[in-house]
């Protein structure tokens, strides 16, 4: 099965179990299409063969697109409810995604640890380091995407994290993909 191949089969899968699962809004629904366009920026700002964490995965997105078009990379997906952590282990044992796997709990319960985690919906670029820095190893980032709340999050956060670093890069609906990481001395 091709890259394009296994994300159409992917959006057949969302599609067919969101109702009964309650995998996504019917907003997010409509928008689904746009959600694979844009995982695309995250899988290409992750470092060759990573080891990743996706936090808060719910249907998916952006791991399972990551998990497709990145092969290279080891992707974990952290998914604390039950149906949508069962929605995800069935999406990854159809798309045959060898690289993927799902931790269903609490992200802070995880023992394991990576250099990547991405994160979307999550929260406050404060909560989201606080949530998933203990998980991070090494030379590490953390990729998200804000809005226009990017400025007053990234300055509120570097009041009690001076050490790390924001990269942006201005994606097509004028949001931004964000790239955190640990100042190197």
């Amino acid at each position: 099965m091709t890259q394009t191949d296994k994300l159409e089969q992917y959006k057949k899968l969302v599609k067919d179990y969101s109702r009964v699962l309650d995998l996504s809004s019917p907003k997010m629904l409509e928008q689904f299409e746009t959600g694979i366009e844009r995982s695309q920026h995250f899988a290409n700002a992750i470092q060759p063969k990573a080891r990743v964490l996706d936090v808060g995965s719910g249907a998916g997105l952006p791991a399972i697109p990551i998990a497709i078009l990145r092969p290279d990379v080891q992707i974990t997906l952290c998914e604390i409810r039950n149906k949508r952590a069962a929605f995800l282990e069935r999406a990854i044992s159809v798309l045959q995604l060898e690289n993927a796997s799902v931790f269903q709990g609490d992200v802070r319960k995880l023992e394991a640890t990576f250099d990547t985690a991405t994160a979307l919906w999550l929260g406050s670029l404060e909560e989201i380091v606080k949530l998933v820095k203990p998980r991070l190893i090494g030379q590490w980032s953390i990729i998200t995407r804000k809005g226009i709340e990017l400025e007053t999050e990234f300055a509120k956060l570097q009041k009690n994290n001076p050490n790390i670093e924001l990269k942006t890069q201005q994606l097509e609906d004028g949001a931004w993909l964000v790239i955190l990481s640990e100042r190197q001395e």
